[in-house]
């Protein structure tokens, strides 16, 4: 009787083991299958008003919660830029809100002593002696693949700090470059509005 129950109990076991392992491939399935459930990481590129091209990587720590850190280009300089975005529904197509910052330096004298200096170089741009930052709040929608892709259109308000460094320390020879309400130091705030539209890629 002992041998018996000995067997049985053996046997409960590898039964219940099996039922177990069987559920996790069923759940493994159902998570892979999940259009809800994308992968953590994502490549992000979008274009748009204020900020111009932006390339980004993105970490979701939540299904709700993306954030993305990355860099911009308006066509005249680069800079750098973070944010989050909340997408409180689910679905393929979901509102979604978001928060960016970003900043870019203005240029400094030596290199516009030395961009002027170059007569082989295009004309120097005036917003490239300009710096910015801005925080841009959007609302918008996207809609998921059932790929890893998903597109993005946002609109909303930015409010920007625009700033100019002093040119009093250019060279003299170079003073008639720039314009006379440049040679001081300025600042300018502003509100925007801004809009983006993107796709992004996600993976791991």
């Amino acid at each position: 009787m002992g041998m018996l129950s000995t067997v049985m109990a053996l046997l409960f076991v590898l039964v219940a083991q099996g039922a177990l392992a069987s559920d996790g491939v069923q759940v493994r399935r159902r998570t892979a299958q999940d259009p809800e459930r994308l992968a953590p990481f994502g490549l992000m590129l979008d274009a748009g008003v204020t900020e111009g091209a932006g390339l980004s990587v993105s970490f979701s720590p939540t299904r709700v919660v993306r954030l993305h850190l990355g860099a911009t280009h308006n066509g005249v300089r680069a800079g750098a830029r973070a944010g989050l975005t909340l997408l409180p529904l689910r679905g393929k197509l979901t509102p979604a809100f978001s928060l960016d910052v970003g900043h870019a330096q203005p240029a400094d004298v030596q290199g516009l002593e030395r961009r002027l200096a170059d007569l082989s170089l295009p004309p120097l741009p005036s917003m490239e002696r300009v710096g910015y930052t801005y925080a841009s709040a959007l609302v918008g929608l996207e809609l998921r693949t059932p790929g890893r892709l998903t597109f993005f259109l946002r609109g909303g308000l930015s409010f920007m700090e625009l700033y100019g460094p002093s040119m009093k320390d250019l060279d003299e020879s170079l003073r008639g470059s720039v314009g006379p309400g440049e040679e001081r130091s300025w600042m300018l705030r502003t509100v925007r509005p801004t809009a983006k539209l993107g796709f992004l890629l996600s993976f791991g």
